[in-house]
């Protein structure tokens, strides 16, 4: 496929949009008034659109157009359909929400569950105090929110509003949070809250 213009993609992004949004394509006018171009200017972009391969038009159909998706983005559209998106947060800084759309980084995938989708978030790991768990600095870990624990699972907890991860001791005194590494000393004597317990873990290799 050519490379399309940049109006000619955001001409091709409107049609997409409208499409899904309405389950119909938008007319020649419905474009013109949304790029305040006259009809004679639409068709030619139409025009260019179709012989660079990526729209069809039916003719004398009002509404006949369809979007061309190339083998990439059918392959992306079925790699989304089998997998869930999950966000993935950076740092928080005081006084900011973790979940903050604005905080959001990236996205990584996780299988659908056939059970049914529960809402989970992304964090990449900073630090060192879970080495003797296996996560290291810069794993990526995938939690289910949950704002409680049982007692030895690892769970994201909000410290002054800053997101660590650490393993749950809930005795009958009190619960606290506790590092693995014997570096670390164990969080006792600050108020947490939890948000999350990790189910997986991801990690990048690099490759020299």
């Amino acid at each position: 496929m050519d490379k399309l213009t940049i109006k000619q993609q955001r001409i091709l992004n409107f049609i997409e949009k409208h499409r899904i949004e309405h389950t119909y394509p938008p007319t020649l006018k419905e474009i013109g008034e949304k790029f305040k171009i006259t009809i004679g200017t639409v068709q030619d972009h139409i025009y260019a659109l179709q012989k660079k391969g990526y729209l069809e038009r039916k003719k004398d159909i009002a509404r006949g157009f369809k979007v061309i998706k190339s083998d990439e983005e059918k392959s992306f559209e079925k790699m989304k359909s089998d997998v869930n998106l999950i966000p993935l947060y950076g740092n928080v800084a005081a006084g900011e929400p973790i979940f903050a759309s604005d905080n959001i980084q990236g996205y990584v995938t996780m299988e659908k569950n056939p059970k049914g989708h529960q809402i989970h978030f992304a964090l990449k790991v900073k630090g060192e105090s879970m080495i003797d768990s296996g996560i290291y600095d810069g794993d990526i870990v995938i939690v289910r929110k949950q704002d409680t624990a049982e007692d030895g699972e690892i769970v994201i907890a909000l410290l002054d509003d800053e997101a660590t991860v650490k393993t749950l001791r809930n005795k009958r005194i009190k619960a606290y949070l506790e590092a693995s590494n014997s570096k670390y000393k164990a969080i006792v004597n600050r108020p947490f809250q939890i948000i999350g317990k990790v189910i997986e873990l991801r990690r990048q290799y690099s490759v020299v």
